[in-house]
């Protein structure tokens, strides 16, 4: 600051004026005219003379100067008055005293001015360091740089600088000066809590610390160890971020000043600056790397370029197809490389009203001056401020798929050409087919009726010889001598061979015609081939053969059809007994090999495969053995090694090639190695699994075959008045007979109708337990009855159990029927049908009535022979009109009904049955020896409950399917609940065991949930047993209320109740019986506001299957291990099983 400017002269050269000459004489502003004092020996002008400043003799000579101002110092007053005076009139006098005042401000002007001087040298040494800084070409460089001037600055002999990373609260040792190695391995250390780096970073502002022994903080022994008595800490900062500290040490205890503490903090923010520009430029070299790395490693042409149209950017993927390099084309115009550099201005115009060019296909050049065909994608550039940089864009090579284009463009040219001339040569060519097919078809339908009808002619009467011969076997009609037993026996083996010549003449045509019928399931190997094997053994006993089978224990089980895939090994096995003389050996052998393991006749297999793995079985044999030219012939029909075999040895020759189309329709193959005279291996391969869904049959259509006429029988009874009663519906007679005394030696009363009308009158008047029905009937076929009997709502219940020549199962099931059998009639399996629709015997139900309608009065005495001693009530009836009057009279439990019969048929019969009121409810159960139309399946669709042909058909089979429908026709059979209306404890295991099979078959899941009331034991005793039936009956009508037409609910217990939902998953069950917990606490049921202990609520266990039970009793068994749980914590919830 300048107080003044101009002359001064000053009077008196004491003391005083010696310190105000030292005081203006470094101001530049003031000039000193000169000083004067009468001792030539005063400080002043000994001060002056050094400065070379003017000393006068007298006042008066410095008054002469006409200086600005005079200064009187010498404290004489009488001078004061003489030099004013004697001063010119432009000088000012300034006495000593105001003197004083005015050296004290010219005093701190001089201060200040050294402290701006020091400011700016401070300024011009951060200046020079900042230099310094932005020089450095690493960030390891600059804090070395900055630690030496700080360590200069403020004279310090060490120093330091760490990075802080505050994601892992860790320092990184950067910059060191001024300490031992020692001190360096330390690189890398941990903020701690307490510590002197923890100090630092908690104050975040410069910690000054004179002695670090009177700081306990100070506890770093790597520092300690070095010496260090005195330090400076600078948090360093950047964006408000502590990125680093700089330490500033020295060795002994040292007052650091204000000046030094605020150089070192300014240093700190460069420091901090130089961290966070070497950061950016690593993150920047990064990103630009990585993008680089993007341009370069795509095959695609990627171009930037700048307002200009120059390029900047030019890819390596541009430079592979476009031969030239980076430097080559950077700075260059881009339309240098279009084939029409004017296409350029076209796509910038779509650019700017578009903001974006997609899918722009054109050609580039390319160095070697080859056009490219491009696909061009072209986007505007632009900065933060939305300003317009340049373009970037991205070109596809698409040159060859252009050239593929175009020679499929020239490709179908070509072919356009070509079919226009053979379109002529193929119309001719398709007419010709067409009528070669017209004539297959007619040669194929006339084959097949050929076959239907003979299956019906040879089948019907064989029924007759096959099931009377079994009953005098079985001595229903007394024991027979030897020779008669033998005789007999003759009878049956012969009808059993030619039973099984014509199936096997029907099952080649079938496979023929592509309508055989596999039934594929999963099952145990080691099983089918004992159940072969205890035939085939009594077989080779008789010869004195040993029979050898070796079939590992750890087989997989196959899928397959089970009885497809017996009768294969039936007939080779039986075969290698035929062919092997007595004392001879045949051996059996399975394995499971993988594709690679497969001998060479199988790699044709269609779903041959190396990973896959297949079933070989081999049947090897120590008899006569094939000649090499007939190895191939005996797989043909009627054709054996040599045609002398058919005399000596029986046989059609059919085996074998039936054997053949079954292994085929497997997927497999069979193959045959044979040396005459020693022996023959047969080996054949089928796939271990197979895509079929195990349980579902390849369902074929069949063919009509003419009806037959009927003839009465007499009905027969059993000696048990309410044993079920069957109702035989047979129009040929000793078909009837047959299946009369099947069901009576059972148990069962028997009753006949041997034609349609017949067996539709029959079925209302008796409403028998079952209906046995031939499809074939007079009057009314099969299905006719079937139809009508489903209609009617009095007899829509009676199962039918259709027995036909002709296996049609799924149209018998479709139109409503209970079973099918298939002609002729084997007693076994009639009865076992017949038993799965009755109850235990011992349990209290109702007599269970069968309405048999057939034509043939043999067969309808044989269904009485079987039904009766079974415990059924037997009706029959011998034709079909007086099968539906006895249906509408006796209102029969089960129709058993054939569908060929004379005046009413059997369809007749079904639709006359079906369509009454009286009984349509009555289970239709076809039995008949008809093959059928797709017509005649839909005539019978939804209207019986099962179809057997009578060629099939036995004893156990009848009662196998009565028994059957007694299950799916729970109410008819007595299985309800009183109380509940709802089915009983019964029904429910029962419908168990169905749902589990089911799942198995088809690989799917069920959900039973047991409903368990709380407190109902004290409602009873409250309120008594009438209010509690109510309550029953009302939670009844909940759960019936609350489930699908699929779906089961069934009363197990008192306060129980069980239901089955089918296809339900564990999570959904639960959620359903959440609902029904809820729905049965919130009703109000009566008197429940008197009970200590609570309303009526619910408790409900859930299990799954297959992912808690495997089986029925497993589920039941868990259920209520789940309940007890629940129940003993208080109940109100629902329980899931847990592992």
């Amino acid at each position: 600051m300048n107080l003044f400017k101009g002359n001064i002269a000053i009077i008196g050269a004491g003391s005083g004026g010696s310190a105000l000459l030292s005081v203006i004489l470094h101001d530049n502003n003031i000039t000193i005219a000169g000083i004067t004092d009468s001792d030539p020996d005063a400080p002043g002008l000994q001060l002056a003379r050094r400065h070379g400043i003017p000393i006068a003799g007298h006042f008066r000579e410095l008054l002469e100067k006409r200086p600005d101002i005079v200064v009187n110092v010498t404290g004489d007053e009488g001078l004061i008055s003489e030099i004013m005076r004697m001063k010119a009139p432009e000088t000012e006098v300034i006495d000593g005293r105001r003197m004083l005042f005015v050296c004290s401000l010219l005093e701190k002007s001089l201060h200040a001015q050294g402290e701006v001087k020091r400011l700016l040298e401070e300024t011009k040494e951060l200046y020079r360091i900042g230099v310094s800084l932005t020089s450095a070409d690493s960030l390891e460089e600059a804090l070395e740089t900055l630690l030496s001037e700080a360590l200069r600055t403020v004279r310090a002999p060490a120093g330091s600088i760490a990075l802080y990373n505050e994601t892992d609260d860790t320092l990184t040792l950067k910059a060191l000066q001024g300490f031992s190695p020692a001190f360096s391995r330390v690189s890398r250390w941990t903020r701690r809590d307490g510590g002197m780096t923890d100090h630092i970073l908690s104050k975040r502002v410069p910690t000054v610390i004179p002695d670090t022994e009177k700081h306990s903080f100070i506890d770093n022994q790597v520092l300690l160890n070095e010496g260090a008595r005195s330090i400076v800490a600078v948090p360093l900062f950047a964006n408000d971020r502590v990125v680093g500290i700089l330490y500033i040490d020295d060795f002994t205890v040292r007052d650091w000043s204000q000046k030094e503490v605020e150089f070192l903090t300014l240093l700190g923010i460069q420091a901090a600056f130089a961290i966070e520009k070497f950061r950016l430029i690593s993150a920047i070299s990064e990103t630009r790397s990585y993008l680089e790395n993007v341009l370069d490693t795509t095959a695609d042409i990627v171009i930037t370029t700048d307002t200009g149209r120059r390029i900047v950017e030019f890819n390596k993927g541009a430079s592979r197809v476009l031969g030239y390099t980076k430097e080559e084309m950077t700075g260059r115009e881009v339309e240098e490389l279009w084939v029409r550099p004017e296409e350029r201005g076209e796509i910038m115009a779509i650019l700017e009203r578009d903001g974006y060019v997609a899918g722009y296909e054109t050609q580039l050049k390319a160095k070697d001056g080859r056009p490219i065909d491009v696909s061009l994608t072209l986007t505007i550039l632009k900065d933060s401020d939305g300003r317009m940089l340049g373009t970037v864009g991205i070109s596809k090579d698409i040159t060859e798929k252009k050239k593929l284009e175009r020679a499929i463009e020239e490709r179908n040219a070509e072919l356009h050409e070509l079919n226009e001339k053979l379109e002529e040569k193929v119309f001719e060519r398709t007419k010709e087919i067409e009528r070669a097919n017209r004539e297959l078809e007619r040669s194929n339908k006339l084959k097949s009726q050929f076959i239907a009808t003979m299956s019906h002619e040879l089948r019907t009467p064989l029924n007759s010889i096959l099931g009377f011969s079994e009953l005098l076997l079985d001595d229903v009609y007394g024991a027979l001598e030897e020779k008669q037993k033998r005789h007999v026996q003759n009878i049956y083996n012969s009808g059993s061979h030619l039973l099984q010549l014509i199936n096997n003449i029907l099952d080649i045509a079938k496979i023929e015609s592509g309508k055989m019928e596999l039934h594929y399931e999963s099952f145990s190997l080691a099983h089918a081939v004992a159940e072969v094997e205890t035939v085939i053994r009594s077989l080779a006993d008789r010869k004195k053969q040993e029979m050898r089978v070796r079939i590992p224990g750890d087989l997989p089980p196959v899928k397959a059809d089970r009885v497809k895939f017996k009768q294969i090994l039936y007939n080779l096995l039986s075969n290698a007994v035929k062919f092997t003389p007595e004392g001879g050996a045949i051996t059996l052998e399975a394995s499971v090999v993988g594709g690679s393991g497969l001998p060479p006749f199988a790699h044709t297999l269609e779903v041959f495969s190396e990973k896959a793995e297949f079933l070989v079985f081999s049947i090897e044999d120590t008899g006569i053995g094939i000649r090499a030219e007939d190895r191939e012939r005996i797989f043909s029909e009627f054709e054996q090694g040599d045609s002398s075999y058919s005399r000596k040895y029986e046989g059609t020759g059919l085996g074998l090639a039936l054997t053949k189309r079954l292994v085929a329709l497997h997927g497999g193959e069979i193959a045959v190695e044979s040396e005459e005279n020693v022996g023959s291996r047969f080996t054949f391969i089928i796939p271990l699994f197979d895509g079929v869904v195990a349980g579902e049959p390849l369902r074929r259509p069949f063919r009509p075959v003419e009806e037959f006429p009927a003839q009465d029988v007499e009905v027969v009874k059993s000696k048990r008045s309410k044993s079920p009663l069957i109702l035989v519906v047979e129009d040929d007679p000793s078909t009837s007979e047959v299946l009369t005394l099947y069901l009576a030696q059972a148990g069962y009363r028997i009753a006949h109708a041997y034609s349609g009308i017949e067996a539709v009158h029959r079925i209302k008047e008796l409403k028998p337990f079952a209906v046995l029905l031939d499809v074939m009937l007079p009057e009314k076929d099969g299905w006719e009855i079937l139809q009508e009997v489903k209609s009617d709502p009095e007899t829509k219940d009676i199962p039918v159990i259709i027995s036909s020549v002709i296996d049609n199962r799924e149209l018998g099931f479709a139109l409503g029927a209970s079973d099918y059998l298939v002609k002729p009639v084997d007693r076994t399996t009639l009865l076992k049908k017949l038993q799965e629709l009755s109850f235990d015997t011992k349990k209290v139900r109702k007599s269970v009535t069968i309405l048999c309608i057939d034509d043939n009065q043999e067969v309808l005495e044989l269904l009485t022979s079987i039904l009766e001693p079974a415990g059924y009530n037997v009706i029959t009836s011998g034709s079909g009109q007086e099968g539906i009057d006895k249906a509408a009279s006796c209102k029969p439990d089960l129709i058993i009904l054939d569908l060929m019969m004379p005046e009413v048929d059997g369809f007749e019969v079904v639709q006359k049955l079906k369509d009454s009121p009286v009984t349509d409810d009555i289970p239709i159960f076809i039995l008949t020896a008809k093959d059928l139309s797709v017509e005649d399946r839909l005539r019978l669709a939804g209207k019986i409950e099962s179809f057997v042909q009578k060629s099939h058909f036995t004893k156990e089979d009848l009662l196998e399917y009565i028994k059957d429908l007694e299950v799916t026709y729970p109410a008819r059979a007595g299985f309800l609940d009183e109380v509940s209306g709802l089915f009983d404890h019964s029904y429910f295991q029962i419908r168990l065991a169905q749902e589990v099979s089911r799942a198995k078959r088809y690989r799917n899941t069920f959900t039973t949930l047991i409903i368990d009331l709380d407190n109902f034991t004290e409602y009873i005793r409250v309120h008594g047993i009438t209010r509690a039936n109510i309550c029953i009956r009302k939670v009844a009508d909940i759960l019936r209320k609350g489930l699908r037409g699929s779906d089961t609910v069934v009363r197990c217990g008192i306060d129980e109740f069980g239901v089955v939902l089918t296809n339900t998953p564990k999570e959904s069950a639960e959620a359903v019986a959440k609902r029904f917990l809820a729905y049965i606490e919130g009703y109000p049921f009566f008197g429940e506001e008197a009970m200590p202990q609570g309303c009526i609520t619910g408790s409900a266990a859930v299990v799954n299957y297959p992912q808690d039970a495997s089986t029925p009793e497993e589920i039941i068994f868990k259920a209520h291990q789940i309940l007890r749980k629940v129940k003993e914590n208080g109940g109100k919830k629902v329980g899931m099983y847990e592992r």
